[in-house]
């Protein structure tokens, strides 16, 4: 079986989460939700343009170790608002 977005999404969840505070976790990443995987690109879909600038400016490598972890050196994350 291959990859799907929420698989691959899930496991960045579960080493983002061990990586912050749980209230961070749940304030950032529950509301986030996987939209598609092509290839080594995972779209997400974040609630506003203000959570993805926070998202951006705060855990934008947390989130690049996860998604590398998951699909490789070219891995790249984009947002859906």
């Amino acid at each position: 079986m291959g990859k799907t977005a929420e698989s691959v999404w899930k496991n960045c969840l579960n080493f983002v989460q061990d990586n912050i505070q749980e209230q961070a976790f749940k304030t950032w990443f529950i509301p986030i939700q996987p939209v598609k995987l092509n290839e080594n690109v995972l779209t997400i879909q974040v609630p506003s343009k203000f959570f993805y600038e926070w998202l951006e400016e705060h855990y934008i490598k947390l989130l690049k170790v996860s998604l590398q972890k998951e699909l490789g050196k070219e891995a790249k994350l984009v947002y859906s608002i």
